[in-house]
């Protein structure tokens, strides 16, 4: 197994979110998401509109969107996933 530069935390909100309301199939579409951004988290693009500031990158998936920040400082470098969208 690989080790990724970057680990992965939700927000209460998205975690409950994550517990309560998604499929085990967005679940899956989120965990992929999320290993492809842990790998390279400046992959998926940044937030746009006025509402969004750059630092925040969205994942965009069939079935939600995630938007998450990259806080690069250690000691353990890792995306903020700070809300979930079911779309």
């Amino acid at each position: 197994m690989t080790a990724f530069p970057f680990r992965a935390r939700l927000s209460a909100e998205a975690a409950a979110l994550v517990r309560t309301v998604l499929t085990d199939d967005q679940v899956k579409q989120l965990q992929d998401g999320l290993e492809r951004a842990m790998a390279d988290p400046w992959s998926w693009p940044a937030g746009d509109g006025d509402d969004l500031d750059d630092s925040i990158r969205q994942i965009v998936l069939p079935d939600l969107i995630a938007h998450y920040v990259i806080l690069p400082d250690p000691p353990a470098p890792h995306l903020w996933v700070i809300t979930l969208t079911v779309l």
